[in-house]
This record gives C-alpha cells, structure tokens and sequence, in this order.
C-alpha cells in the first residue's frame, strides 16, 4: 500500500467531495473555506455530531444553510420544493379520500 492509498487518504478524499460540489447544502464547504480548513475535517465532525447530538446537528446545520450567504440559496431551493412536493403529495391523499367518500352507494350531497 502506498503512502497515498492508505484507508485514511480514501475516507478524507470521499470526505472531500469533487471540488467545489456540496454534498447536501454546501454548508461543511462554507464552514471549512471561512475557518481555513480541509473540508473533509468539518463533515467529519459533522457526522460525528450527527451521531451524537442527531437533533441538535440537524437543526444546526439547516440554520447555517440558512445562514450563510453561500449557502442559503440552495438551502432555500431545497425547502421550496419539498413544500411542492408535499403539497402534491398532501393534494393526492386528499383527493383520493373525496373520491372513495362517494363510493358507499349513497348519492353525493346536492
């Protein structure tokens, strides 16, 4: 094994990312580039918290998308359009159990 291959160089390159690609947010990438660290070290510790703290991280990091001028308009974009798709999805549910209400042999309401 070379000294460029050892399982630690694989986790903090699958850490890493491809350049400049968020993983979910962005918001380790915003983090790293403000503190001046590799990016692999905030998503570790993210995910280390995330196992910890399961809530509290979440809540952490959905407010730092927010937040952070990098990364609030992804993180608006995703809150957009899971408020669509729920909505669809709530409009379906709904629109199954108006139609099934009337399949009980009796008249529908005048």
């Amino acid at each position: 094994m070379s000294a460029h291959n050892t399982p630690f160089d694989q986790i903090r390159n699958n850490l890493n990312g491809r350049d400049g690609q968020p993983i979910v947010f962005g918001v380790c990438l915003a983090v790293a580039k403000r503190l001046g660290i590799e990016t692999w070290i905030t998503r570790a510790i993210a995910i280390v918290a995330t196992l910890f703290f399961t809530l509290a991280t979440a809540a952490l990091y959905i407010l730092l998308g927010l937040l952070l001028s990098e990364t609030n308009a992804r993180t608006t974009g995703f809150f957009r359009g899971l408020k669509i798709w729920l909505q669809e999805r709530w409009d379906t549910i709904v629109g199954h159990s108006h139609d099934s209400g009337n399949d009980h042999g009796r008249a529908p309401h005048s």
